[in-house]
């Protein structure tokens, strides 16, 4: 019957490029106008946080209530207007995320509605963006050192994305790399989050960015930004590349999210005494393998979500 079903999908003309079956319902995806309406509506009496009952399957996220606590010394409590979606959220919710991921949600957006003692200058009616574990709740309690006023031209929606990216990148870059000016930078997956905040950062720092991206309009979009130096992250053939254009010395600092082949291909145009931040969570290389580049290469492996706790 299975069988009988997939030569059905494949015949059918025209025919969608992706079919699921459950049982004997049949999916298919469609975009449809988003209608207010639908929003969730939220009663402020019974707090809610979405939750995971099950991992690796997304039908399983739910609302479901909790206890809202009041925030302690150095604390305040949020209420959540939006929630950054990341990409940890995602192997969270799958069960592929390597270690205890905590709760769903890392990064919001909102109003203070309480502040604890020891609380300044942020104080109870200001609109703030925060890193605060469990951002997809209604009311969500956060370190007062995590959370920053937010400008007045930033959307609610636009600053929830901000903060895990550009405090990934910063950490990285400034704190870790050490980038200043006249520094050649590799930055992979230029186009994501924490990649496009990274180009940002080298490029405020005075460094010269060398960047990967996975489609030819994500790539178009990091050259209309100003990078001159554009490669696949699909294909090694990057690594030919970067060293054409430093004329084989390689770069000095390589901000690392890919996995496979591609991190030894990012080893070999890291410059000697240059420093290889690693935010992948696959195929990491011990400290002897870099050893053994004799190079003397500086790895970081980065965790900010156990860094920032």
């Amino acid at each position: 019957a299975a069988a009988g079903r997939v030569v059905g999908e494949l015949r059918a003309k025209p025919g969608d490029d992706e079919i699921g079956y459950r049982g004997s319902e049949r999916f298919v995806g469609r975009l449809v106008r988003y209608r207010p309406a639908e929003r969730l509506e939220w009663d402020a009496e019974v707090p809610k946080r979405l939750v995971a009952e099950r991992r690796g399957t997304f039908d399983a996220l739910a609302w479901k209530p909790c206890e809202r606590v009041a925030p302690g010394p150095g604390q305040v409590e949020i209420e959540v207007e939006a929630t950054g979606l990341n990409f940890k959220d995602v192997m969270n919710a799958l069960g592929t995320y390597p270690g205890e991921a905590g709760p769903l949600g890392s990064e919001c957006a909102g109003r203070i509605v309480r502040v604890g003692s020891g609380v300044r200058p942020l104080n109870a009616g200001d609109r703030v963006v925060a890193v605060a574990a469990g951002a997809f709740s209604r009311y969500v309690i956060g370190d007062a050192r995590m959370v920053s006023r937010i400008p007045a031209h930033l959307s609610d929606e636009e600053a929830a994305t901000m903060p895990v990216a550009y405090v990934t990148a910063w950490f990285a870059l400034r704190h870790l790399g050490q980038v200043k000016p006249g520094d050649t930078v590799l930055v992979h997956a230029a186009a994501g989050g924490v990649g496009l905040a990274a180009v940002h950062l080298a490029r405020r720092a005075g460094a010269e960015v060398f960047a990967t991206a996975g489609t030819d309009a994500k790539r178009e979009y990091l050259r209309r930004l100003g990078v001159r130096h554009v490669f696949s992250s699909r294909s090694l053939d990057f690594a030919e590349g970067v060293l054409a254009a430093t004329n084989g010395r390689g770069v000095d600092i390589v901000l690392n999210s890919l996995a496979g082949d591609f991190i030894a291909r990012s080893f070999a145009v890291t410059a000697a005494e240059g420093r290889f931040l690693e935010l992948g969570k696959r195929d990491l290389w011990t400290d002897d393998q870099v050893a053994s580049l004799g190079r003397a290469i500086k790895y970081f492996i980065i965790d900010w979500g156990e860094t920032s706790r």
